[in-house]
């Protein structure tokens, strides 16, 4: 249902691997409209948001103008530098709407404050539907959303562990050595809220599970409302967080995520994302790679 309410059609460009990619590109989709995306600046030096559609030259706002130095604004480019006299390290808030009355009709950053580095380049990939196209069908996911959630709830009520092949993780009915499972690479998530400790990824013929362990190095709590998974050709897998509950700052915690698939291949790497339930701190991890299954494999 949310690839349906994404759009059926194929956008004409999307972001590379995270690997493959020079400076940062960030994709815009219907499907995603409360994501906030994170960009680290840095007081002297110019970041350039480059988007690939029009943008209006009255439709952007940027939180505390006076932080910063508007260098250039085109309709394709915003050029970005915080003053170097500044001593606040709070982070900015942007949004530049586009010109046209398609859908996502504006994109959101959060600014984040660093001393020395930046991310100079930026990319913003947009994949518009028109907003007529979508009343309908949003009416429909919000319903089908609402019945869904209330089932989770009848289901999750009384439990202490997740259902799924998590559930089984946690309570000990089975162990990684029952599943095709692979380590991962401790390669920090960018964000600026968790310090990943360790991560492995474990696979089915039809569920795909990442088990990773962080820690809350934010200065107030911090609780996965959401994840999904983006592959290197687009394509996206919803997945269930366990547990909900906040993690404290300073506090360690083992997170499961868990996605229904239906590629036995899977070929990767894959981004994970995981963000809050206002959608202001996200957590995104590259690199994520799964075990390779043989054609009978079956669970």
């Amino acid at each position: 249902m949310l690839l349906l309410f994404m759009g059926a059609s194929a956008p004409s460009q999307m972001c590379p691997p995270p690997e493959d990619v020079e400076g940062r590109c960030i994709e815009l989709s219907v499907g995603a409209l409360a994501e906030m995306h994170e960009v680290q600046l840095s007081p002297g030096l110019m970041t350039t948001f480059v988007f690939d559609s029009d943008v209006r030259p009255d439709g952007m706002t940027l939180e505390d103008s006076g932080r910063f130095e508007v260098a250039e604004l085109g309709r394709h480019t915003l050029a970005l530098m915080p003053a170097e006299n500044q001593r606040s390290e709070k982070p900015g808030a942007l949004t530049v709407c586009f010109a046209d009355d398609a859908a996502p009709a504006c994109a959101s950053f959060r600014l984040l404050m660093h001393p020395v580095t930046a991310e100079r380049q930026v990319r913003v990939l947009r994949h518009p539907r028109s907003a007529s196209s979508l009343e309908a069908e949003l009416r429909r996911v919000h319903e089908e959303n609402d019945r869904l959630r209330a089932e989770l709830a009848r289901l999750n009520a009384g439990r202490d562990t997740p259902l799924g092949l998590a559930g089984m993780l946690v309570s000990g009915v089975m162990d990684e050595r029952g599943m095709s499972c692979v380590p991962g690479d401790t390669v920090q998530p960018s964000g600026s809220v968790l310090i990943m400790v360790e991560f492995s990824t474990c696979r089915t013929s039809m569920r795909a599970i990442i088990r990773v362990r962080v820690r809350n190095k934010g200065e107030t709590p911090w609780a996965a409302r959401g994840a999904k998974l983006v592959g290197p050709k687009g394509e996206v897998w919803r997945g269930a967080v366990w547990p909900e509950e906040p993690i404290a700052p300073g506090e360690f915690a083992d997170l499961f995520i868990e996605a229904r698939v239906e590629d036995v291949r899977m070929e990767g790497p894959f981004v994970l994302k995981l963000w809050e339930a206002n959608g202001s701190r996200t957590v995104r991890l590259g690199r994520v790679a799964f075990p390779v299954l043989g054609a009978g494999t079956a669970f």
